[in-house]
């Protein structure tokens, strides 16, 4: 009788496992089972950069990051962190025309624009070297208005070079994901103190 009782609990034990579906997942809803259709939400996530992407040399993530990761555009990036516009130097889809080192070399008027009762020349500065309109590096001739809401031509000179102000276009256009980079040999515009 014993092992009758036993047998009995056993298989009864096993019948509930069994039953129970154990770890068992239920299986997903087709959407032919599904009632209503599913909908995607437009996404607007950002694309995550590798550490590689954002840090190598003249990254095009943005123009900021081309600046910040370019070796000959160290002084730009110190007078683009001085100012208030990094962030639109980053991601709003200008262009920004990108003074080389060696054009901070032959003038040290520039240092004194970092100083705070320079802050306004600064801003100046800064905006003068960013172009709104000008969106990829196919036909970069023609006039365009910087951020100070002045109007800039990018042109030819007597050599054939593009120039922008008193800046020379060097040719080599980087567009990035968040804006157009020209990196350039001289300012745009001279530095206004007042």
């Amino acid at each position: 009788m014993r092992h009758i009782l036993f047998l009995l609990l056993s298989s009864m034990v096993l019948l509930l496992t069994a039953c129970s579906g154990g770890n068992q997942k239920a299986p997903k809803p087709t959407p032919a089972q599904n009632d209503t259709p599913a909908q995607k939400a437009p996404s607007k996530k950002r694309k995550a950069y590798t550490e590689e992407e954002l840090n190598r040399p003249y990254s095009t993530v943005s123009p900021w990051r081309f600046i910040v990761t370019g070796p000959e555009t160290q002084y730009f990036e110190r007078l683009v962190a001085y100012s208030e516009l990094g962030r639109t130097v980053h991601g709003s889809g200008h262009t920004v025309l990108v003074p080389r080192d060696e054009t901070f070399r032959d003038s040290k008027d520039w240092k004194a624009l970092i100083e705070p009762e320079n802050t306004e020349a600064l801003q100046r500065f800064v905006k003068a070297h960013i172009l709104v309109g000008l969106k990829g590096p196919k036909s970069i001739e023609g006039t365009y208005e910087n951020l100070n809401g002045k109007t800039v031509v990018i042109e030819r000179d007597d050599r054939g070079e593009l120039v922008c102000g008193g800046a020379r276009l060097l040719g080599q256009e980087v567009e990035t994901d968040y804006g157009l980079v020209l990196p350039v040999v001289g300012m745009v515009e001279e530095i206004r103190w007042n």
